[in-house]
């Protein structure tokens, strides 16, 4: 269900934005445009990144652009006979052997990758296809004089060696050229056409031709992963390879990587990634407020509207309908783990949101009297710990994320407690923190059952509660006033 709902989520991607994915292309960040004249001379070295405010943050945006596409296992050859490269967009080091400020680069492979490239392009303008554009870039590449006057200005400009380029002849983009555009596709079908084994697609279920292997997903530790593999043959059966043993089609295995790929894009952005895991989350269809959203920002307005709307009983008409599903996923080496999968409804999880706001309810230390519920889940779990949550028990923040969206029924972790309590006694002066606070109570709150406990932790004090234990623990309470 997990690559179906994955495969779903890309298809209703594409009715929203038809270049959200393409067989024959990808988005991918460009750092500088090279533009040559119709001679084949240098004209400009054009730097693509740009300055982006994100309220009080400044970072560097590279330029999207689509780049003919070749898979990443195959770029990835480390052996010089069988390198390549990609077609007319690749890296500064790939194509113009440079490796850095003065340093040119001798590697067999990398000059076995730029040998490739020219190929590609030579092997098109024998194909007669833009000739106007791709006659200058062929010289310019093959002229030495030139490439010391642009190795030069690289080294001004401190470009670095795997920045990407694209390239355009005087200021007209190569890329977004009709011609090529269309030249690309068919030599990918043509390519395509003999690879891969025919077999059921595990994701639609119709027999079609599987890839032998599966793209590559980005962002997700420090290198490319792989959702779906299989390089022992201890995984290979009746005479397949690879990810023929998982058969996915060519379509369904380009949708699941753009789906994968769009969503941890979006957990980057918003800041769902805890102690080296990512979270996704999505919905069949599209919904107008994410609940998700009030979950990690919790705005005291957004809280206090959904624990209103959830005790009203009110949802808008058809979200029964809305599957909710979530994941949460990091990286060994270079496969991605999957720690953990939901598949729900979107008014169940905005349920058991509420219900995660309200077991976390204290009483307000300003004045004694309000109740505070809206604690954000990335400062809860720095409430646990000394300088960042990368202190914490393996799976804990996995964990307690699932505690939220899967609700009271779903147990909270022990050591989440433990965490807590430890971190109360190590500080200095013993204050109490609210964020430590709320999750104690929620701790008490659930690794107990309501149904078969007499005294429920209340978001205050309960001075009519005779329970010996309570009245033990308030009996202590007045002793560390007194000595303290």
């Amino acid at each position: 269900m997990m690559l179906q709902a994955l495969y779903d989520y890309a298809e209703r991607r594409m009715s929203e934005d038809p270049d959200f994915f393409d067989p024959d292309f990808r988005w991918v960040d460009v750092s500088w445009q090279i533009d040559i004249s119709a001679e084949g001379k240098l004209n400009a070295l054009i730097p693509l990144e740009k300055e982006v405010i994100s309220g009080k943050k400044k970072r560097r945006e590279k330029k999207k652009v689509k780049r003919p596409y070749t898979d990443v296992n195959e770029i990835s050859v480390r052996s010089p006979e069988k390198a390549k490269s990609y077609f007319l967009s690749d890296t500064i080091q790939r194509i113009f052997l440079y490796a850095g400020q003065g340093i040119a680069s001798d590697d067999p492979l990398t000059v076995a990758r730029r040998n490739y490239f020219i190929a590609l392009m030579q092997k098109a303008l024998n194909a007669g296809v833009a000739n106007e554009l791709l006659k200058p870039l062929v010289s310019f590449l093959l002229d030495e004089q030139q490439m010391i006057v642009l190795r030069e200005r690289l080294d001004r400009e401190r470009v670095g060696p795997d920045d990407s380029v694209v390239f355009s002849v005087d200021m007209v983009g190569i890329l977004d050229n009709p011609e090529i555009q269309k030249y690309w596709r068919k030599e990918r079908e043509l390519a395509m056409s003999n690879k891969g084994k025919e077999a059921l697609c595990i994701v639609s279920g119709q027999p079609t031709l599987c890839d032998d292997t599966t793209g590559k997903i980005k962002g997700i530790g420090k290198q490319d992963t792989i959702f779906v593999s299989a390089n022992e043959s201890a995984y290979c059966s009746y005479g397949f390879e690879k990810a023929q043993n998982s058969s996915i089609s060519r379509k369904a295995n380009g949708f699941i990587e753009a789906a994968l790929n769009d969503l941890i894009a979006r957990s980057n952005r918003q800041s769902l990634v805890y102690a080296g895991t990512w979270f996704l989350h999505w919905t069949r269809e599209p919904v107008d407020t994410d609940a998700i959203g009030v979950l990690t920002e919790a705005d005291p307005e957004a809280v206090a509207a959904l624990l209103h709307s959830v005790r009203e009983g009110r949802q808008q008409l058809g979200m029964d309908e809305n599957a909710y599903y979530a994941m949460s996923l990091s990286g060994n080496g270079a496969r991605i783990v999957v720690r953990d999968w939901l598949e729900s409804t979107v008014p169940e999880v905005r349920r058991n949101i509420a219900h995660w706001f309200e077991d976390l309810a204290i009483v307000s230390q300003e004045d004694g009297r309000a109740i505070t519920h809206d604690f954000k889940f990335y400062a809860l779990l720095y409430a646990m710990v000394r300088d960042k949550p990368d202190e914490l028990p393996p799976n804990l923040s996995s964990q307690l994320w699932n505690c939220a969206l899967k609700g009271r029924g779903w147990p909270v972790p022990e050591t989440c407690l433990c965490a807590c309590l430890k971190r109360q006694q190590a500080e200095a002066d013993n204050r109490l923190n609210p964020r430590r606070m709320a999750l104690i109570k929620l701790c008490l709150l659930r690794l107990n059952n309501p149904s078969t406990t007499k005294v429920i932790m209340t978001e205050k004090l309960d001075s009519d509660c005779n329970d010996p234990a309570y009245l033990c623990g308030r009996l202590f309470a007045v002793f560390d006033r007194l000595q303290y």
